[in-house]
């Protein structure tokens, strides 16, 4: 190689590194973010995303034309307690639901319909009998909760009202922020 040669090559070398050099740089992440900061959840998304999964783990279980009743979610420390979050994550789901197809019926005195818990499974009560007859509900969306010390984990389930079968069920948790402490109130 003659030295004419030898300079051009080392001289696109040297040019060379640097753009590759900065090409990395750009993706590593930056050191003055904490790796332990959490962003502000999204309460709607989370939970519409857990209805969208039972809504296809349901597949042809239920009928596009059978009603729906969401009732409130309990608190699983006190089953007879709901809350303005138990009564938000109801809210959400249903709206998921109704957006995918399903009747859902809105009772107005919604926040006295709680299904209750009873040797681990869910017991629907008589007041649950008498809205399948009245309403001709074939399920009803229910769901549970629990506030840990930094979380909080749901359970939700869509459970036929003829015989108390779960359709489909989701278990999620979303970090408790100081939004979702102030609606467990």
């Amino acid at each position: 190689m003659n030295p004419l040669s030898a300079r051009v090559a080392l001289l696109l070398l040297i040019a060379v590194l640097p753009a590759g050099c900065a090409t990395t740089m750009e993706n590593d992440p930056l050191i003055s973010v904490p790796l332990t900061s959490s962003p502000e959840v999204e309460p709607t998304e989370i939970s519409h995303q857990a209805a969208d999964a039972m809504i296809k783990d349901l597949g042809d279980k239920l009928h596009y034309r059978d009603v729906i009743m969401p009732a409130s979610f309990v608190d699983e420390s006190n089953l007879e307690k709901t809350s303005p979050l138990g009564r938000l994550l109801s809210k959400q789901m249903a709206s998921r639901f109704t957006q995918a197809g399903q009747l859902v019926v809105e009772i107005a005195l919604r926040k006295d319909v709680l299904l209750k818990k009873g040797s681990g499974q869910f017991v629907l009560s008589q007041e649950m009998k008498e809205i399948r007859k009245t309403h001709k509900v074939a399920a009803v969306l229910a769901g549970s909760y629990v506030v840990a010390r930094n979380r909080i984990f749901v359970n939700a389930q869509l459970i036929r009202t003829s015989d108390g079968v779960v359709l489909a069920s989701n278990d999620y948790s979303m970090p408790l922020t100081s939004n979702l402490r102030a609606l467990l109130k």
